[in-house]
């Protein structure tokens, strides 16, 4: 049996890690083009650009695991089938739960670590991600830079630029005077300056083709001399720190929403809290359900293609979380409460899982699912039908 479960665990884990792998890159890489944005324009270093995309991980991590859980058990189970390798199997004298055993265990650990991921760390993470987002965008210099104006506050910096260009990176004609530490004055000039943002989101001005005079504090000795380029640290430009972490509800993990449920704090809304506390223990308690509704599905109609019965299985589980989210905006506005709103959605979703699953396992002729398949099936011969001669023949 330690066989057959280890065959049966690698039949659904090698597509449901394939499912996961491309669903990461797909969004992942969505982001990554948006916050090119950020490296493009505002002089983002490449570093701290993946840096908030690792944030972005978790969040889209707890998204991608219960669907890759739902294809990589609908997959195996239709490849099972149409082997006829379950029938050899349940011939043997082993039922379906018994066979589906090692996958409700890998259920059972998913649904642990999405309700981690979803309780605790997606908060965390989020946090982050939108503090370096702050950090990145909202600064000082943003606020204070104009041409043809003087602007001072930045370490006793006073400085005035003749140009900007329209990313309010590159400046041209820049003038900057300071004061040393021992009171003497400095004075630089430059063609052009760089605004460079550093990984640790300090700012630095490159200037470039200039002149650096320095006078004494009377005025009685002056020191000058031209440069190439001359890196000017601007460490006060840093933006103001963001917010502690629990401005929104999003924030907060798990345990913190349970607490807040009874002592809300006055920024919070009681109703906002309830519907994120109740949608992460629902997500994490529906992965459970999940192999019990893929497994059916994969198995049914042999007389429909495996690419149909994906299909209609992907479109189920997406209208299913679909409701889960439009039950959470209703208990978030105080309509309508967390038990019907999630918890009934939820036991549906479980009642009809299992029922799909004891009908498998003990009607194994009858298939629940086959009219539902053919009825899919025949609307889509029937449009096909209606297409142009040259498109069915691409179509087909």
């Amino acid at each position: 049996m330690r066989l057959i479960d280890g065959y049966i665990l690698r039949r659904v884990l090698l597509p449901m890690l394939a499912a996961v792998g491309i669903a990461m890159a797909a969004l992942l890489m969505q982001r990554l083009i948006l916050l090119m944005d950020l490296f493009a324009n505002r002089g983002v270093p490449f570093s701290l650009v993946l840096e908030m995309l690792g944030n972005l991980a978790p969040f889209y991590l707890g998204i991608a695991l219960p669907a890759a859980l739902f294809i990589g058990v609908l997959h195996a189970g239709s490849r099972l089938s149409s082997d006829s390798e379950l029938d050899a199997m349940r011939a043997g004298g082993m039922s379906l739960l018994r066979l589906m055993l090692p996958v409700l265990a890998l259920a059972a650990v998913l649904a642990v670590i999405s309700g981690y991921l979803l309780g605790w760390l997606q908060p965390l993470t989020r946090y982050n991600y939108r503090a370096l987002v702050h950090a990145v965008t909202d600064t000082q210099w943003d606020s204070a830079i104009e041409r043809g104006a003087f602007f001072t506050g930045f370490g006793g910096k006073t400085i005035w630029v003749g140009d900007i260009s329209e990313d309010g990176h590159t400046l041209t004609k820049v003038f900057v005077k300071e004061k040393g530490e021992d009171g003497h004055n400095i004075i630089l000039t430059a063609e052009r300056g760089d605004l460079l943002k550093q990984p640790d989101l300090e700012l630095t001005l490159s200037l470039h083709n200039g002149a650096r005079s320095e006078t004494s504090a009377n005025g009685d000795t002056i020191q000058s001399m031209t440069f190439t380029q001359l890196d000017l640290p601007l460490e006060s430009i840093a933006s103001q720190p963001y917010g502690p972490r629990g401005g929104k509800e999003s924030e907060l993990t798990l345990t913190e929403l349970a607490r807040y449920t009874v002592n809300t704090p006055d920024h919070l809304d009681q109703e906002d809290i309830l519907a994120q506390l109740n949608e992460r223990l629902v997500r994490s308690v529906s992965i459970l359900f999940l192999p019990l509704l893929a497994f059916p599905i994969g198995i049914s109609s042999r007389r429909t293609s495996k690419s149909l019965r994906m299909i209609v299985g992907v479109l189920f589980l997406i209208s299913y979380y679909e409701v889960l989210q439009f039950g959470e905006a209703w208990v978030s506005k105080g309509r309508i409460g967390p038990a019907l709103a999630l918890w009934l959605p939820c036991g549906i979703f479980a009642s009809c899982s299992l029922w799909l699953f004891w009908v498998a396992e003990r009607r194994p002729g009858q298939d629940p699912l086959a009219r539902i398949f053919d009825d899919v099936a025949a609307l889509g011969r029937f449009f096909q039908r209606r297409l142009p001669d040259g498109l069915r023949g691409a179509g087909a």
